[in-house]
């Protein structure tokens, strides 16, 4: 399929806020909010919308800069993404509780969306979810901004994003879907990481990473935004080898698990994108906290 093809993206580019979002709707029933993780698109999650559209309304938006949303001069904050979810929800004129799904770094965005907004949460899977509720950093933050933002235009103008976009892809995400990526999938994905504004998105995102740590943190300690008594699942992503490493992970995994007073789960054999690798297992997790 050649590079640039003619498919109708799914969903549309509509304005939220005050940023043009890429958003999609599908299916009748209870609500589920799809949250990607660092750098995510909408199309990560495909085959497990596949699975949930038969009876839930399945929810997926692009942040700024990644997908086909328009970028953004605004740094996320852990407010500001929750905030996000409920303004999308809004714009759709989704009201009602809904379940929220919250991948890698997006678990501290749907938590602060239950915990910020109780009444809007249903129930809340964290898959594969960062957990870190004190991390350091050695330089300033608007230093690494800075730097971020230069690089991403370097890497830009010399073509280097052009020519190792799909490839950097491959190293950071290594799950695959049953069937195997579609040609469809795969010229997205050569369209999308080869953007500007999504390197630089993505290495914000990152240096944003501490502070939003932090911030959840605060929200959690200091008693005033408690988690409503909502369903709530940690799953994490195992490749089926053991190592040392994976071992600590599922470790840390479990215990925000009981932190947060929900079960715990682990999808296996799957990468840290398992919605990609266990589509149909994580859509039937997901279900068993829809109302």
């Amino acid at each position: 399929m050649p590079e640039m093809f003619h498919v109708k993206p799914p969903g549309d580019v509509i304005t939220v806020g005050e940023d043009r979002l890429h958003v999609l709707a599908e299916g009748a029933g209870p609500v589920v909010v799809l949250c990607g993780g660092l750098a995510g698109n909408w199309f990560d999650w495909d085959d497990c919308a596949r699975h949930l559209r038969t009876d839930h309304t399945v929810v997926r938006f692009d942040r700024p800069g990644f997908g086909l949303s328009e970028p953004s001069t605004e740094i996320p904050t852990t407010r500001g993404e929750a905030q996000r979810i409920v303004d999308v929800l809004d714009m759709l004129a989704l009201p009602g509780p809904a379940v929220v799904v919250g991948h890698s770094i997006a678990g501290f965005y749907v938590e602060g969306f239950a915990r910020l907004h109780p009444e809007r949460a249903a129930g809340m899977l964290l898959l594969d979810s960062s957990a870190d509720r004190d991390p350091r950093r050695i330089l300033p933050r608007d230093l690494l901004i800075s730097a971020s933002r230069a690089a991403a235009v370097s890497f830009s103008t010399t073509g280097l994003q052009r020519l190792l976009g799909t490839t950097t892809r491959k190293i950071l995400n290594q799950s695959v879907p049953p069937g195997g990526p579609s040609e469809v999938t795969l010229a997205w994905v050569r369209r999308i990481y080869r953007e500007p504004h999504y390197l630089e998105a993505a290495m914000i995102e990152y240096v944003a990473y501490t502070d939003m740590a932090q911030e959840l943190r605060e929200l959690r300690d200091g008693g005033e935004h408690p988690l409503p008594e909502i369903p709530i699942a940690v799953v994490a992503a195992h490749t089926g080898h053991t190592t040392p490493w994976s071992t600590a992970w599922t470790a840390k995994q479990q215990r925000l698990a009981t932190y947060l007073g929900g079960q715990f789960r682990v999808l296996r054999p799957a990468h840290h994108h398992a919605m990609i690798d266990q589509p149909e297992e994580l859509a039937g997790l997901i279900r068993d906290l829809a109302p």
